[in-house]
């Protein structure tokens, strides 16, 4: 891990409170220290942390702030260490130059985390559905799989995916078969709870992570979820259905990867005998695995 990451981590975490705590000690700390130093040696550069980590995790406003106290700070230093007297007009023009020159480089920084955190956002979020795209799927399977084993809670996990998509795309063209998609996605959006996760795998394909949710609670939701997802197509005049693999997973240590590879393999036995249905499979222990997931992963260590 990098140093800025592990500083990022505990910064983010600081509420309005702290990051303007933390950005006004370092202000009195570099005054002190441009006042030790005495006007002759410029510390000015130091008076840019306190600005960017306001500017970085408050905004435009933070920075404002901390820029007019840092030119404040540098103005106070200078005149305490013997700063040779000048004409007036010349200490506040060069004290509005710091400002401006801090709360550019602020909004700037400010801009700059802006792009960062929607970059940051487009590569977990699929375009058209608004739902994770499967590498971000995968790291919060991750995560809700190693929660799951912590507390010992059943965790649910659903493969969707959607019968004759492609004789729809080539009938009615591409621009149906997205509005298609955007409006599975906004159904599982809708249909969800927040512990819930949705995502887009690819093509027409989905998955849900339902967090504590045993068998019963699985098949009251995804149930419901399918028949809402009938009336959208329906409504639509679209002549589709959904294949679904449903897998209750309860003290198991299984690989995010092979609890996806069993939800999967139960999509597709539905599709094989007999698409727009839905089949429920619960997982007790490892050693009730599948015979083909067993045989290509073992249980996490």
């Amino acid at each position: 891990m990098s140093v800025v990451a592990a500083l990022n981590r505990p910064l983010a975490r600081l509420g309005t409170v702290g990051v303007m705590s933390l950005a006004l000690a370092g202000v009195a700390l570099i005054g002190v220290l441009d006042y030790v130093t005495g006007y002759e040696v410029s510390v000015s550069e130091f008076y840019l942390a306190p600005v960017a980590l306001a500017a970085w995790y408050k905004g435009r406003l933070a920075t404002v702030i901390i820029a007019a106290l840092c030119c404040t700070s540098w103005y106070v230093a200078d005149t305490a260490a013997g700063r040779q007297p000048a004409p007036e007009a010349i200490a506040v023009w060069n004290t509005v130059v710091r400002l401006v020159f801090f709360v550019i480089t602020g909004v700037l920084l400010d801009a700059l985390r802006t792009s960062f955190n929607a970059q940051r956002q487009l590569a977990r979020v699929d375009g058209l559905t608004g739902l994770l795209v499967r590498r971000a799927f995968n790291d919060q399977l991750r995560r809700d799989l190693a929660l799951a084993r912590r507390h010992s809670d059943p965790i649910t996990l659903a493969y969707i995916d959607v019968d004759d998509f492609k004789l729809l795309n080539d009938s009615r063209g591409h621009a149906e078969g997205d509005r298609l998609l955007w409006s599975i996605g906004d159904t599982l959006t809708r249909s969800l709870r927040a512990s819930d996760a949705a995502g887009r795998l690819g093509g027409d394909e989905f998955a849900l992570i339902l967090p504590r949710t045993d068998a019963g609670g699985a098949k009251q939701l995804i149930n419901r979820l399918n028949a809402t997802l009938h009336e959208v197509f329906t409504s639509n005049d679209w002549d589709v259905g959904c294949s679904i693999g449903v897998v209750t997973l309860r003290n198991t240590r299984m690989y995010p990867e092979a609890a996806m590879t069993t939800a999967d393999a139960l999509m597709y036995d539905v599709k094989h005998h007999g698409k727009g249905t839905v089949a429920f499979r619960v997982i007790e222990a490892d050693n009730a695995w599948p015979e083909h997931i067993r045989a290509g992963y073992s249980a996490c260590q």
